[in-house]
């Protein structure tokens, strides 16, 4: 029976968790944390789909318990709250087919499915069956995080009407307490609109003042924040200025030879202490510098001063937040403001300093393709595959919400039929006068 098949599988799962880990090699216990989370999303899966079964059955009537809730809780321990948000998500994709059908074959998870479905509550099942196969594709590489934000600008572009009143009814619950506590202290808690630019600009404002002193900055980031608060308040008064959030990357004058900054591999560079740069990392800064060309004679006396030339202008790098907001690099979740513009093409080899050749990675893959042996191909418009040492390749995908949004969109628009308008035109007979005449 296929009970006896789930029951000798717990088993097998239970006696595989025992196992002492600490003497698994590093590849299996990646290859095991892949395998172990797809198991672990497919059961959930099943899960779903059983729940929605029993409850539709009525089966915890048969047995004596009031409700599919109760009975859960008794058997399974599981509080009522999350019994209830499962089996509403089940009995939602229901109307969802493709949704579930992915969730089934661990194509998306369980926190993918929930958000989609309440995006279907919301605005209408027929909104979001019309682009199912869209949102399954980006699942595969979104967390649920951005999906709901992508859901959630999707409600706007399709409802603008009722997604302003949501709006208007969510802005009416923000709040801001400030309170002493009993030993002195000072209490802030509050919340901020979700639908408007509210919290894109505190947060924009303190993480300007909430990043490590140093290595020795031992504070954590809820207490990095807090002084950031004070911090942002006390300029404030002072001089009624806050610092931007993105400043010019930080100045560090290399001086590199044009052959080392033309050579695939080898070279150097100097710092103004005298210490070398590995090629290497000289071209990886030269990525992302400003520039000044200068010519030197034999004895290194500079001869000629060329013009300061800014590799990514301030242009380029708005351009560069908007599409691809952030890292590029699969897999990485770093914000745009911890990137450089890096050239896919080196200027140094004749590459064009212009979106096309344009890619925003953090300083630690930045780093990984300079220095680590990875390579960058351009498919097509905005689809780059970056390949490891090894030769497999990665695909990137853009994390801009607004452009995952107009992607939705944009396939909502071509599932849904086609309407024509076409106009009733009376033909009125030939008269006899025609006729004779033909």
């Amino acid at each position: 029976m296929v009970a006896d098949t789930l029951v000798e599988m717990v088993a097998a799962v239970k006696e595989f968790a025992v196992a002492p880990v600490t003497e698994v090699s590093s590849d299996a216990v990646v290859d095991e944390l892949v395998v172990l989370r797809r198991l672990a999303d497919v059961a959930e899966a099943a899960y779903l789909t059983r729940l929605r079964e029993f409850d539709q059955r009525g089966l915890a009537q048969t047995r004596s318990v009031l409700s599919t809730r109760g009975w859960v809780r008794h058997e399974l321990h599981v509080a009522p709250g999350e019994t209830s948000r499962v089996l509403k998500v089940a009995k939602r994709l229901v109307d969802l087919p493709v949704i579930e059908a992915a969730l089934l074959a661990g194509e998306i998870r369980l926190p993918h499915a929930v958000a989609i479905a309440d995006a279907a509550t919301l605005l209408g099942v027929d909104v979001i069956a019309g682009c199912q196969d869209a949102l399954v594709e980006a699942d595969r590489g979104d967390d649920p995080t951005r999906l709901r934000a992508a859901l959630r600008g999707l409600g706007a572009a399709v409802d603008n009407t009722n997604a302003v009143r949501r709006a208007e009814r969510r802005d009416q619950g923000r709040w801001l307490q400030i309170s002493a506590t009993f030993d002195g202290a000072v209490a802030i808690d509050g919340v901020l609109p979700g639908g408007d630019e509210s919290a894109g600009i505190v947060t924009a404002a303190l993480d300007a003042l909430a990043k490590p002193s140093g290595a020795d900055d031992e504070r954590s980031p809820a207490q990095r924040r807090a002084d950031a608060l004070v911090e942002l308040c006390r300029r404030h008064l002072t001089s009624g200025t806050l610092p931007a959030r993105a400043g010019e990357p930080t100045q560090v004058i290399v001086t590199v030879g044009l052959d080392s900054l033309q050579a695939d591999t080898g070279g150097f560079g100097e710092l103004p202490d005298g210490s070398i740069l590995r090629g290497d990392t000289a071209r990886r800064l030269a990525c992302d510098a400003t520039i000044t060309r200068i010519i030197v004679g034999p004895d290194s006396h500079p001869l000629d001063v060329g013009r300061t030339q800014r590799t990514a202008t301030a242009a380029q790098r708005k351009a560069l937040r908007l599409r691809d907001g952030g890292c590029r690099f699969p897999g990485c979740d770093r914000p745009f403001e911890w990137t450089d513009a890096h050239h896919i093409h080196h200027w140094a080899h004749g590459g064009t300093t212009n979106l096309a050749n344009l890619i925003s990675l953090c300083r630690k893959h930045h780093t990984a393709v300079h220095e680590g042996g990875w390579t960058i191909l351009i498919r097509g418009p905005n689809q780059i595959t970056f390949i490891n040492p090894d030769g497999c390749p990665s695909f990137s995908r853009p994390r801009s919400t607004s452009g995952l949004v107009r992607w939705l969109y944009e396939e909502l628009q071509r599932a849904r039929p086609v309407r024509y308008d076409v106009a009733q035109t009376r033909v009125e007979p030939p008269s006899d006068d025609q006729l004779d005449a033909a």
